[in-house]
């Protein structure tokens, strides 16, 4: 169901008929969790009743996100405090797709790794040998060539072979990370480069308050190394055929995407072909809605939260 371009409207502005078929309109639900299940303060108000009432409307969740960094017991944990039972193939997020991946393509080799700990987590306990850091800081003699520093990193060494550089979310993140990285990568043509996360902000509430994402990060690296990073998060197109085939989607225009990022959400849902739902609940405002330009990264309709689903079922029925 949608309107013609720069129509984009909010689901509780549709007429009474236009509800109900916009409401039957999909089977299936995949929904980022950040800012649109929960801040990372607490749960958005009344998002459990909505996911409780749309699945008894007999629409399948799924979860889509970009955070790496929860264990799966801590996901599974957040959901049950929603009233959701969620099994592991109801959440993927970019730690599980990196080692699917890696599994996939056989990679034998060591990966260096510039992530949470939970993130390294999800590849050491899949037998991988995860490099990271470094953890010390350089000293700071006042020397006017201090960059040279960095000289030992372009020759070759003793330790393990690295097939693969992953970056996500690290918030210890420093220069000497990426050229550890730009080495790697330039040392070893068929080393490659993926990313998690591609996310430019991080938003830490509905309230203006935006963490930088690795997004700026990994831009950085690819440029220094001329590389062009496998995005195994959204709006990765690795990841849209991955979704496609994990959950056997044989009619994407069937299925609602729902995310508070425009790049990151609408972007991937326009590759998967889903109809797509903008949330005011995160890092998009609808000044910002309003302002962007880039079609494919637009959704279909929008809302304030997951809470205007108990609304719109409301209005149906009256």
């Amino acid at each position: 169901m949608k309107y013609p371009k720069g129509q984009i409207r909010h689901i509780l502005d549709l007429s009474k008929e236009e509800k109900r078929e916009f409401s039957q309109s999909f089977d299936t639900i995949m929904s980022d969790c950040d800012g649109v299940v929960w801040h990372f303060t607490g749960p958005i108000p009344n998002v459990d009743k909505a996911l409780q009432l749309l699945k008894q409307k007999g629409k399948k969740l799924a979860f889509i996100s970009n955070n790496g960094m929860r264990t799966m017991e801590e996901y599974k944990q957040k959901f049950l405090k929603l009233g959701i039972p969620s099994h592991e193939l109801e959440i993927v997020h970019p730690a599980l797709t990196t080692v699917r991946y890696l599994k996939a393509i056989n990679m034998q080799d060591a990966v260096y790794c510039i992530a949470t700990e939970v993130f390294k987590d999800y590849l050491r306990n899949e037998g991988y040998v995860v490099l990271d850091g470094p953890t010390e800081q350089f000293s700071d003699d006042r020397a006017a060539d201090s960059v040279r520093v960095f000289t030992e990193y372009f020759e070759e060494t003793d330790s393990p072979k690295v097939g693969a550089v992953v970056m996500d979310l690290d918030c210890n993140v420093s220069l000497a990370h990426l050229m550890r990285a730009k080495c790697y990568l330039q040392r070893n043509p068929d080393c490659l480069l993926l990313a998690g996360a591609t996310d430019y902000i991080v938003p830490l509430g509905s309230n203006g308050r935006d963490v930088i994402g690795p997004g700026y990060f990994l831009e950085m690296l690819e440029r220094a190394t001329g590389r062009e990073a496998l995005v195994l998060g959204k709006p990765g197109q690795a990841l849209a055929q991955f979704i496609l085939e994990q959950f056997n989607v044989t009619q994407p225009e069937r299925t609602l995407f729902i995310g508070d990022m425009l790049m990151q959400d609408m972007g991937f849902g326009s590759r998967c072909g889903f109809q797509k739902l903008l949330l005011l609940s995160g890092g998009t405002t609808l000044e910002m809605l309003k302002a962007h330009n880039k079609p494919e990264e637009l959704p279909d309709f929008y809302a304030d939260s997951f809470a205007d689903f108990i609304q719109l079922y409301q209005d149906i029925c009256e």
